[in-house]
């Protein structure tokens, strides 16, 4: 990768507590759980972003926090926006895994891209939402800045199908553990205009 060249970080926010209970959060929130705290703290020294990265989250509080944690080494400030907010669910949100496994409906919500919850977004309208922010993001930078990006999985999930050349396969792809990193260059961003 040239080094001259900025790269794309997408990172998936830390464990919380909804998570550890397998609920499905959504628009809502959670706090992180203590040890997810301590490992978004290691990632940020691990990442070691500096003077040319900027970071935006998610301003849900989840990924806002994880954010701050990992800028905090490189005294690096993320930007909130609500256009990397996870995926409303509509009457789903704040249901169990469990109790999900006996909605009937549930199945096409979650993996179908034109079925949209009842109060909530289709996976088409956060591919759009997501993806046109992204873009939006790349076109506005210098190309020698790094943009790290800290959200959620399905966000996380829908862009890293499009940049590993594949449509996004909710039967196929496991959720990514909490902190995962997705690293491309940046100008892989371009791939998503195809997507929108």
């Amino acid at each position: 990768m040239n080094s001259a060249l900025g790269r794309f970080l997408m990172v998936r926010h830390g464990r919380t507590t909804a998570n550890a209970n397998r609920v499905l959060m959504g628009g809502t929130d959670a706090p992180l759980l203590p040890a997810s705290l301590e490992e978004a703290e290691q990632l940020g020294r691990n990442l070691a972003l500096g003077s040319t990265t900027v970071i935006y989250s998610s301003d849900q509080p989840r990924a806002l926090r994880t954010a701050h944690l990992i800028g905090a080494p490189g005294r690096l400030r993320p930007t909130p926006d609500e256009h990397l907010r996870e995926r409303h669910f509509g009457r789903y949100t704040l249901s169990t895994f469990t109790d999900l496994e006996q909605e009937p409906a549930w199945p096409a919500v979650d993996t179908h891209y034109d079925v949209r919850p009842e109060g909530g977004e289709s996976l088409r309208d956060v591919e759009t939402r997501v993806f046109t922010r992204l873009l939006d993001l790349h076109s506005t930078l210098a190309p020698q800045i790094t943009l790290t990006v800290v959200g959620h999985s399905t966000c996380w999930r829908l862009v890293e199908a499009v940049l590993n050349g594949r449509r996004h396969d909710p039967f196929d792809e496991p959720i990514p553990p909490p902190l995962t990193v997705l690293e491309h260059p940046r100008t892989a961003l371009e791939l998503l205009r195809d997507h929108i």
